[in-house]
């Protein structure tokens, strides 16, 4: 099983692309899990995903979305167990701190085929963050292998080049793109970097 996380405080558009991922996956035939810790404005459901026309099925009491319990180690073992899926793709809190969770992982179920990371960045409101959550935003950052940055339609250019400057020199490994999943702005790039 791969693990996908989409990480990002609340309001910066994760559910959004993770509905998009899945919806660029759903002629992949693949089996999917989706474990969601907190629930968007959008919300995820069964009943959106067959409109999409995605196989739909149900775990742990009906939701197509584990809630992400206090020990994600057990979840994942048990959603293995039940389901297979050959992807999973995980929405942690706004304020997880992804890199000790996948350390945690990788040291817990060493049999994880792997484990990717995408921040996404809410560019009208980068720079307060900055100010105000500093450390953890600049970790999410750093664990990730990509960084989506997103609502690009609402900042200027001059904006968007600082973000993607300050977003590099906290990681200048991963992959960085400025994008809107809302207006299905430059999902592509992302897309297909994904494993």
């Amino acid at each position: 099983m791969k693990l996908l996380f989409i990480t990002g405080f609340l309001g910066s558009g994760k559910t959004t692309l993770l509905l998009e991922i899945v919806k660029s996956l759903k002629g992949a035939s693949k089996r999917i899990a989706i474990i969601e810790n907190e629930v968007g404005q959008i919300g995820i459901d069964g009943k959106y995903l067959k409109q999409e026309g995605l196989e739909v099925q149900e775990l742990f009491g009906g939701c197509i979305c584990c809630a992400l319990s206090v020990n994600l180690v057990i979840t994942l073992k048990k959603l293995d167990q039940l389901f297979h899926p050959e992807l999973t793709i995980i929405e942690p809190s706004g304020i997880a701190r992804a890199g000790d969770i996948v350390d945690t992982i990788n040291r817990e179920i060493p049999d994880i085929a792997g484990i990717q990371v995408v921040t996404v960045v809410d560019a009208s409101r980068y720079k307060a963050l900055l100010e105000v959550m500093s450390p953890l935003l600049t970790s999410q950052i750093q664990a990730a292998q990509i960084v989506a940055i997103n609502k690009t339609d609402k900042v200027d250019n001059k904006n968007i080049n600082f973000i993607v400057e300050s977003v590099g020199q906290l990681n200048s490994q991963a992959k960085i793109t400025a994008i809107s999943a809302e207006e299905k702005v430059n999902l592509e790039a992302v897309l297909k970097d994904l494993m």
